[in-house]
């Protein structure tokens, strides 16, 4: 499996400085509008690196080499689920760091907005376990479509618009909540449990993501073993 990991890994190179320009982004929209975007925008923008191997893996044409390779396919979705998940732990590590460094450093300094926060460990706890639900969510509707068809086929129903649908959910859900007072109280009272109950928050948003993981890992299986090349 380490070896498959490496293959995708190597197949990803030209992708490489796409990372780098995920941590910049990240500290510039940081520095912008908050502190608390870091975390979460790196976590993601590891993530979406993960995806890359989809695109290297076509135009190289890599599905033959690994499919001539004494290897199994289940082996092949397990190290390219485990390549993800260490970009995105590579994506918190970065994200921790530089969010308690630049939320210090911007504290009480207007640039766009008044810079006002100031992370704890439990805040930092909530805000990994949302970015990882938010990536497994993405990885059950992605990595199965991606597997199934490749990117070439499947890079608009599969990349495209989930993220774009994704985004367009939250938006809409956010104007709900501002302009419908019910929905708005609820949503304000879930912020303030969760504030209140971050250990037991977090541990719950956790035991969704591994549902999720679990459920994306056991249909991208379920497909790629049927997929014809």
């Amino acid at each position: 499996m380490l070896n498959m990991m490496r293959l995708d890994w190597l197949g990803m190179r030209k992708y490489r400085s796409r990372l780098i320009i995920a941590v910049i982004t990240a500290c510039m929209f940081g520095g912008l509008f908050g502190a608390w975007m870091i975390l979460p925008y790196l976590v993601f923008g590891m993530f979406d690196a993960s995806l890359y191997c989809f695109d290297a893996e076509e135009k190289g044409e890599l599905n033959r080499l690994y499919l001539t390779l004494p290897i199994s396919r289940g082996t092949l979705i397990t190290a390219r689920y485990m390549l993800s998940l260490i970009l995105q732990g590579i994506g918190i590590v970065a994200g921790v760091v530089l969010t308690l460094i630049f939320s210090r450093i911007l504290y009480g300094r207007t640039i766009i907005n008044e810079h006002t926060f100031i992370p704890n460990l439990g805040t930092l706890a909530v805000m990994t376990c949302a970015s990882l639900l938010i990536c497994a969510y993405l990885s059950l509707i992605m990595h199965p479509i991606l597997h199934k068809f490749g990117y070439a086929k499947a890079k608009i129903i599969g990349y495209v618009l989930p993220i774009v649908g994704s985004s367009l959910l939250v938006v809409i859900f956010i104007m709900t909540a501002n302009r419908i007072e019910a929905v708005g109280a609820v949503t304000r009272s879930a912020f303030l449990w969760a504030y209140g109950n971050p250990v037991l928050f977090s541990f719950i948003i956790l035991c969704v993501t591994v549902l999720f993981l679990t459920a994306s890992y056991a249909l991208s299986l379920k497909v790629y073993a049927k997929r014809d090349f």
